[in-house]
């Protein structure tokens, strides 16, 4: 007992470390990249405002952006150690700050739209493994191609032309209308859900296009196996019978999870831009054109954690529905 005790912790430290050491790797990756691209965050041909070389040169001086790499590293690495992530040059506040504002709108956008792609994706995933061949999988199926197909900017860009621009159904940017500060409660709720939707809608189309397409594969295989046909010799009735091959399907696609929730970070940051929602992909966009180093180096340090985190999670989720994989 104490042994498998030692062999869990061991794996819980291990995990950690190789955790730590993601985020350390790419955050190093990042400053040094972005500190070896000419120019600074306060060249003269920023956001084509004129600046004197000496005033340049100055507030250069006074972010030690003059300093060798090495002193910089040194510098930025024992800040972040004590939890200081600099100081944003772009939105000029400390970067904290931004990202304690930013991140959980992000956050909120990706949970949402993670959440409802992997329980429409397995839904369809599953009814589609089922009735292989049929026309209803074949629509799905191509379906599910067309819109995986399509890049997630792309594909924001025309429901922003339909339901905002065409339809007048919902607001095309923002996260709330001017008036906002006006509203009853009641319609400062609506008024946030309905400036939600197409975001949401944005990633949450691709995600389950995403996850129904490997729920089939995996469903189909999962109906072949021996045990299915044993269940029904076995007189189950045939709503168990898809429920073991669901569970069992589902392993493989609890995997993809971990993958996507990075992937779902990227294209959320093409779909703030589109729709000018304030959560830290847009942000960081801006602050990427403004060579706001402090703010891009801490963007890629939270969305390394986020990956670190999303794989904890399908590992979680992988154990959760499969037994034999908890030993």
């Amino acid at each position: 007992m104490s042994g498998t005790h030692g062999a869990r912790l061991a794996k819980i430290f291990g995990r950690l470390a190789q955790t730590l050491f993601v985020i350390w790797a790419a955050a190093t990756l990042a400053f040094v990249l972005l500190r070896s691209a000419p120019g600074d965050p306060y060249s003269r041909s920023l956001d084509g405002f004129a600046m004197s070389e000496a005033r340049r040169v100055e507030l250069a001086a006074r972010r030690g952006l003059n300093d060798p790499m090495a002193v910089q590293y040194v510098r930025w690495l024992g800040n972040a150690g004590r939890g200081d992530l600099g100081w944003s040059t772009l939105y000029e506040r400390p970067v904290r700050d931004v990202l304690r504002e930013t991140l959980p709108r992000t956050l909120l956008l990706m949970s949402l739209a993670l959440g409802a792609s992997l329980l429409f994706g397995t839904l369809l995933g599953a009814w589609q493994g089922t009735r292989i061949g049929s026309l209803g999988d074949d629509a799905a199926s191509t379906a599910s191609l067309l819109v995986y197909s399509v890049p997630e900017f792309w594909l924001a860009l025309l429901l922003l032309q339909l339901f905002a621009q065409s339809l007048h159904w919902l607001p095309a940017t923002g996260m709330v209308s001017p008036e906002y500060a006006f509203m009853t409660f009641g319609a400062r709720v609506q008024d946030r859900l309905e400036h939600l939707v197409l975001p949401w809608m944005a990633l949450t189309l691709v995600g389950t296009a995403v996850f129904a397409r490997y729920q089939r594969s995996s469903m189909r295989e999962a109906w072949q196996e021996p045990f299915v046909r044993t269940a029904r010799a076995k007189g189950l009735h045939e709503g168990g019978v898809r429920r073991h091959a669901w569970r069992t399907a589902l392993v493989p696609v609890l995997t993809l999870f971990g993958l996507f929730f990075p992937a779902l970070l990227g294209g959320a940051v093409f779909v703030e831009r589109i729709f000018s929602w304030p959560g830290m992909g847009n942000s960081t966009v801006r602050a990427v054109t403004a060579r706001d180093y402090e703010f891009v180096t801490a963007a890629v340090v939270v969305g390394s954690a986020m990956t670190a985190v999303g794989s904890l999670l399908a590992d979680w989720l992988q154990q959760l529905a499969d037994p034999r994989l908890r030993t």
